[in-house]
């Protein structure tokens, strides 16, 4: 899409413990996106404030350990290259 050339867009390579734990952070995601839809429909003139604060509370942390736990589970190899 950005680049001319699929050889010029950067590779991300994960291994597979990598792979297994974003698997489980989108699961989470989209557990979380349900439980925020469920809450938000039992007040249908505030669904739109309600699904928005249930779902950022849970989001957001959600996230910001999906990032971390991403970083921590690379290989000691890569690091010791970088």
């Amino acid at each position: 899409m950005f680049f001319n050339d699929d050889n010029d867009a950067p590779r991300i390579s994960m291994n597979g413990r990598q792979k297994l734990f974003i698997c489980a952070v989108d699961l989470a995601i989209i557990i979380e996106l349900c439980i925020a839809m469920a809450k938000a429909t039992a007040s249908p003139d505030t669904f739109t404030p309600t699904f928005m604060k249930v779902f950022f509370v849970m989001f957001l942390p959600t996230l910001a350990i999906g990032f971390a736990g991403f970083r921590k589970l690379r290989d000691r190899t890569e690091n010791a290259q970088s």
